[in-house]
């Protein structure tokens, strides 16, 4: 069923005004229902104080605008990295005794900060974050953690679930399911999704960038290591995910691209790619950007196989060798409590308190039919799983993909070939658990 902007509108007004009998489809939790903690009580400096702030992105200048209004004693020094470097460039200044008062962290390579060795405790005195704890989903507090649960490392403000974006028309066209929530309970089953797959493969349209389309979703599903350390990508689901991948390959069901790559671009403007799989909710504005003449032909839905996944998060830490460590929490704290009041469009805040912004919940994308998005992945980020990250991710998620692409070629029983894989996994990582288990 198609909801319109009139009925978030009552329904949100059922919400506000407490009225008995009234209903809503999904989950809600209305802004504010968490009680808002009142922010660390640190004074202001006496003295001009600068915090450098290293990150690889835009959109900073009206956030530290209004902060510095707030605390004019405090001046923030925004310095930005290219993406592709700012991961060793932070592992260079830190392991020096250098780098900058507070870290911008991208789920992508957060993993290698995760011992607690250079980033501060924001459980211990001044700022006391725990604080904030009931204000944040469980799973995004814990992922925050160091690998011993002890130390709190970083906090998220942004995270992202994963949709699947969609050519409404080319579904309409071809005699399936077209709107978002029939698509979502379509693909659900595995069998559907391949259907889709075949019959547009024949019309040189596809649904797939590569064959580990699904294995990279499922990954995004489960994470990559539990609570103590043992592997976790060796369940059925993974063995269901290689036999897709296997079908993919075999029937060259895919444009042999990812989204990221200019393949995948051209095949979108030229409409051979009519469906885009395991994104972040943040792709809205990358799907138009690379088919802006494609407005009102696409639309956003849930993830396959009912998987609602977890894609990425931003997080803010604060440098343990800082010199303005108190200083620096007050724009940490700041950040993650949205304390600016801005609007998080296409993606979630990981406080509580700053979600389901009703402006933006009414919030029609032209580009997307007038489609409201934002209720939707609101919805998807309460039902995903954000997983602690670890120093061992990104040698068993290069082991593991090596290994899945043979898997895709070989002819072994995909049961036994996750477990091969699985177990190489455990085998050469084990002396590193080891030694992250001892911290524990």
């Amino acid at each position: 069923m198609k909801i319109s902007r009139h009925t978030l509108l009552v329904s949100f007004l059922c919400f506000l005004i407490i009225l008995t009998g009234c209903n809503f489809e999904g989950k809600v939790k209305i802004p504010n229902e968490y009680s808002r903690v009142q922010a660390a009580e640190i004074e202001e400096p006496d003295e001009d104080v600068e915090i450098e702030f290293w990150t690889y992105n835009d959109g900073w200048r009206a956030p530290i605008s209004h902060f510095e209004s707030i605390h004019p004693k405090i001046k923030i020094n925004h310095v930005k990295f290219d993406f592709d470097s700012i991961g060793s460039e932070y592992k260079k200044a830190l392991a020096a005794g250098e780098g900058p008062d507070i870290l911008f962290f991208d789920s992508a390579y957060y993993s290698q900060f995760t011992t607690g060795e250079y980033l501060e405790d924001l459980l211990k005195e001044p700022y006391y974050a725990g604080r904030y704890e009931k204000d944040f989903p469980k799973d995004i507090w814990e992922s925050n953690k160091s690998i011993d649960g002890k130390r709190l490392l970083a906090m998220t403000f942004l995270t992202s679930p994963i949709v699947t974006y969609y050519r409404w028309d080319i579904m309409q066209e071809n005699g399936f399911p077209s709107e978002p929530e029939e698509v979502a309970k379509f693909i659900e089953e595995s069998e559907n999704l391949m259907a889709i797959s075949k019959k547009l493969k024949a019309k040189g349209q596809y649904i797939f960038q590569m064959p580990i389309d699904i294995i990279n979703l499922a990954g995004s599903y489960s994470g990559i290591f539990d609570k103590n350390l043992n592997f976790v990508r060796n369940s059925d689901l993974f063995v269901k995910a290689l036999d897709i991948a296997r079908e993919i390959k075999n029937q060259d069901l895919a444009i042999g691209a990812n989204i990221v790559e200019p393949r995948a671009k051209e095949a979108i403007e030229n409409g051979e790619l009519v469906m885009v799989l395991g994104v972040g909710s943040w792709g809205t504005n990358t799907i138009k950007s690379y088919a802006p003449e494609q407005a009102g032909k696409w639309r956003v839905t849930a993830p396959p196989l009912g998987l609602k996944a977890w894609y990425s998060d931003s997080k803010l830490a604060i440098n343990a060798q800082s010199q303005n460590k108190k200083w620096a929490w007050l724009f940490v704290e700041y950040v993650a409590t949205q304390q600016e009041g801005g609007e998080n469009i296409d993606m979630i805040s990981g406080y509580y308190p700053a979600r389901r912004n009703l402006k933006v919940m009414l919030r029609e994308n032209e580009y997307f039919g007038n489609q409201l998005i934002q209720p939707l992945i609101e919805d998807l980020a309460e039902e995903m799983v954000q997983y602690r990250q670890t120093p061992m991710d990104d040698r068993a998620l290069e082991i593991f993909n090596a290994e899945i692409f043979k898997a895709i070629e070989s002819n072994v029983d995909s049961e036994k070939a996750i477990k091969d894989i699985s177990n190489k996994i455990e085998d050469e990582l084990k002396k590193e658990r080891e030694a992250l288990l001892k911290r524990k």
